[in-house]
C-alpha cells in the first residue's frame, strides 16, 4: 500500500536484547585465558615436585632399634625391651640399624635407658654390673631428700651428714683435721617407686672400698645424694 505521501514506510528491524559484544571485552577474555592456563601448569608442576620429594623422603628412612620400655643400668636387654622404628638416614642422632638387633639382645645397659629413645651403641656394655672393684649399695632416702627426677645412670656425690657417722669411719677417709668423712662418688643403678610416705630406695654403684661405710651411714639415715651429672 502507498502512504498518503506516495512513499512506502521503512521496515522496522527488531534489536537484539544483548547487543553486540564490544571488541575490548573479547580482547580481555583472550588475555585472561593464557594466564589461567599458566597458573594451572605451575600448580601441577608444584604438586608433582612435592610428591617426588615425599616419596624420596620416605624411601630414605631406615629401620632402627628403639626402647620399648625403661631398662635400668646394668640390666641385660631382652627382645621385649626393644622395638623398631623408621627414621631419616641423615639424622644426627646415633642409632643402631634393625639388622644389628640380634647383636643387641644379651648386652647390658651402660646407663639407664628410657622408653621411646633410640638406642645407641655407646649406651651398651657387655660387662655385668657391678664390675670388678665396684659394689651395689641400697640407700633409703626420705621424701625430702630425693633429688627431683632422680633416674638410673645419673652421677651423684654421696655426702655424709652429721649424726652417727663418727661411729664408723670404715675405709672412707676423713678430711684432714676435721674428722668429717669425705664425699664418695657413685652412679644410680635403680630407683624404686616411692612408698606411702614418699620415701624412695635407691640402688647405688660405688667403689668397693667405700661400700661398707656408705651402707652403714645409709642405714643410719646420714646420707644425702647430690647430683653431679644427669645421664641416661
Amino acid at each position: 500500500m502507498k502512504s498518503s505521501g506516495g512513499t512506502l514506510p521503512k521496515p522496522t528491524v527488531p534489536k537484539l536484547t544483548g547487543g553486540p559484544v564490544p571488541a575490548s571485552s573479547r580482547r580481555l577474555a583472550r588475555q585472561r585465558r593464557p594466564r589461567w592456563i599458566v597458573a594451572g601448569m605451575v600448580l601441577l608442576v608444584f604438586a608433582m615436585v612435592a610428591n617426588v620429594y615425599l616419596f624420596r623422603s620416605a624411601g630414605e628412612r631406615m629401620p632402627v632399634v628403639r626402647l620399648a620400655r625403661d631398662v635400668p643400668v646394668g640390666q641385660e636387654l631382652v627382645q621385649a625391651d626393644l622395638d623398631v622404628v623408621r627414621v631419616a638416614t641423615d639424622s644426627a642422632v646415633a642409632t643402631i640399624p634393625q639388622r644389628q638387633l640380634p647383636e643387641v639382645i644379651g648386652q647390658r645397659a651402660a646407663v639407664g635407658l628410657r622408653k621411646g629413645t633410640l638406642l645407641a651403641a655407646s649406651q651398651l656394655t657387655a660387662q655385668q654390673s657391678p664390675q670388678r672393684g665396684q659394689a651395689l649399695v641400697t640407700v633409703p632416702l626420705k621424701a625430702g631428700a630425693v633429688p627431683p627426677g632422680l633416674a638410673p645412670g645419673w652421677l651423684v656425690r654421696v655426702v655424709f651428714t652429721p649424726g652417727e657417722q663418727g661411729a664408723d669411719a670404715g675405709s672412707v677417709q676423713s678430711h684432714p683435721g676435721t674428722g668429717v668423712l669425705r664425699d664418695v662418688t657413685g652412679v644410680i643403678e635403680q630407683v624404686e617407686s616411692p612408698d606411702t610416705e614418699g620415701a624412695v630406695t635407691v640402688s647405688l654403684l660405688v667403689a668397693d672400698s667405700d661400700s661398707s661405710t656408705v651402707a652403714r651411714q645409709a642405714a643410719a639415715g646420714s646420707v644425702v645424694l647430690v647430683v653431679t651429672e644427669r645421664r641416661g
